[in-house]
């Protein structure tokens, strides 16, 4: 009777080896990334990419449209041989409003700032416009 015994105890042991290995293995196939099949976008989640990359192609055509036309009207309008600054300077007076430049109403003289082209600047020069073509400021 006990002779027997022993002799069971090593094969249970090693067939629980073999079911752990056993369990092991289906669990490592199972979680392995080939054994894994990509399904892809669902129908809903397709349409709703191809709508957001419709909208996001229509948003990049604008850009690059804005971008060649900026690219176009710095080139044409500001390096062009007509372009340049132009020094300017302010003439009247803005507070008061009693001398500068006049204009009438209908019943009343009234005075306010003018800007003059200066053709001498100097450190006192008020500011620079810049000029441009007459074709570019149609634009």
């Amino acid at each position: 009777m006990w002779a027997g015994v022993g002799k069971e105890k090593p094969m249970k042991r090693f067939l629980m080896l073999v079911a752990v290995a056993v369990v092991a293995s289906a669990m490592y196939v199972a979680a392995s990334p080939a054994s894994q099949q990509s399904r892809g976008p669902t129908a809903k989640q397709y349409r709703a990419l191809k709508r957001q990359v419709a909208k996001m192609n229509k948003i990049l055509k604008t850009v690059k449209r804005q971008a060649q036309y900026a690219r176009d009207y710095v080139h044409d309008c500001l390096r062009s041989t007509e372009a340049g600054a132009v020094a300017v300077s302010e003439f009247g007076d803005a507070v008061t409003h009693k001398y500068g430049y006049p204009y009438f109403d209908g019943t009343t003289t009234h005075y306010t700032t003018a800007l003059d082209i200066d053709p001498n600047p100097s450190s006192t020069t008020a500011m620079y416009l810049q000029k441009v073509s007459l074709g570019c400021a149609n634009r």
